[in-house]
């Protein structure tokens, strides 16, 4: 029997740094590197489908070339809706990586715009959800979490799946733990309202001591009134770093002790599980995360870091106490955090189980 042959869709460009591309390129990776064929298409690249909101009704254009496919993997709803009018004339089994809670994400985000006024998502993210849902034959989440929520919500076990974001374990190698760290803290990633960077700037400044220091990694030029009111705000007891390349990422982590990833107490955040908690893992650092989504269960099992309850009060407890744990203490987390990588996030081993999900539901397992 043949081996399948499959397409991504990501709703952004090829050019794209975001986490979201990155999962998309790296799961299509995967199963080259298994014998699957995946070839990959970004709908922005290809007007008139860079516009979300009516890419649905010209994805007609592209009907001969997504019939070659066994398989359609869609990067989120918003590149699975895209799909909603031409289902039906596809042989090919679609397959719908959920990427997160949009529905939560977008009441979050419309709680904290409005001060508390509106706490539902918006409709077209409502519509976008929905046609995406309609179009698909398959889902897989990052989180145990959304995989339950999604049989609660009437699919079939059999239906969904969980595959976890990975690290890429030859280039985020273990780095020795610094006996003097330049840095206490560190953060990576985007600043959006479900990473949580309200709490932990208020539970940052809630620590007196001045000699303890945090840096932040990946602001982007619309983040530039957050940096500046940071670097007011703290002074010299924060590096604020744009938007770098994995390379240089991993030479600035090296400088910090403990990494941070404190996503609020909010239904948006059970569904995720951060790409950075697998790679601050790797790295050998200890990871300070909040009780919101399964990266705390695995930082107990481990024992390879600190777990705080998702408000600023508590989480500046958990930091000053991380903060003057003794540096062996902390390595010995780190050798732990780096275990817990190898076991369970390496690219390699989630690649195989990707694999052997696609032969099973395009019927080759």
């Amino acid at each position: 029997m043949s081996m399948p042959k499959g397409i991504a869709i990501s709703a952004l460009s090829e050019s794209s740094d975001s986490a979201y591309s990155y999962r998309i390129i790296q799961l299509a990776k995967c199963l080259r590197q298994n014998g699957i064929s995946c070839d990959l298409f970004f709908a922005e690249d290809h007007p008139p489908l860079h516009k979300q909101t009516t890419a649905s009704l010209f994805m007609f254009l592209w009907l001969k070339m997504l019939r070659k496919y066994d398989f359609i993997y869609c990067g989120a709803p918003m590149a699975g809706q895209s799909l909603y009018f031409v289902r039906r004339f596809l042989p090919g089994v679609i397959l719908l990586d959920m990427h997160g809670d949009d529905i939560a994400q977008s009441a979050l985000a419309n709680e904290i715009a409005t001060g508390g006024r509106k706490r539902r998502a918006s409709l077209r993210v409502k519509l976008t959800y929905d046609m995406a849902m309609s179009a698909a034959d398959y889902w897989i989440t990052q989180s145990k979490y959304q995989m339950a929520d999604l049989m609660a919500s009437g699919l079939h076990k059999d239906r969904v799946s969980v595959i976890r974001n990975g690290v890429d374990l030859a280039l985020f190698k273990f780095i020795s733990f610094p006996e003097r760290p330049l840095h206490t803290f560190a953060y990576v990633g985007a600043f959006q309202v479900w990473q949580g960077i309200e709490n932990l700037v208020s539970a940052f400044a809630r620590i007196a001591d001045p000699s303890v220091r945090m840096l932040m990694v990946g602001f982007k030029p619309e983040d530039a009134i957050l940096k500046s009111s940071l670097a007011e705000k703290f002074g010299d007891r924060v590096t604020l770093v744009d938007m770098v390349d994995r390379q240089r990422l991993l030479e600035l982590l090296s400088s910090a002790a403990i990494m941070l990833s404190a996503r609020p107490g909010h239904i948006a955040s059970r569904a995720a599980f951060p790409t950075k908690f697998a790679e601050y893992a790797a790295m050998g650092r200890p990871i300070l995360v909040t009780r919101v989504d399964e990266t705390a269960e695995f930082v107990e099992r481990y024992q390879c870091g600190f777990v705080s309850e998702a408000n600023p009060e508590a989480l500046a407890r958990v930091m000053e106490q991380a903060a003057y744990m003794p540096w062996e203490t902390l390595a010995e987390m780190g050798f732990r955090a780096r275990k817990m990588a190898e076991e369970h996030f390496s690219w390699d081993r989630i690649g195989e189980e990707y694999a052997k999900l696609i032969l099973r539901i395009t019927g080759r397992g």
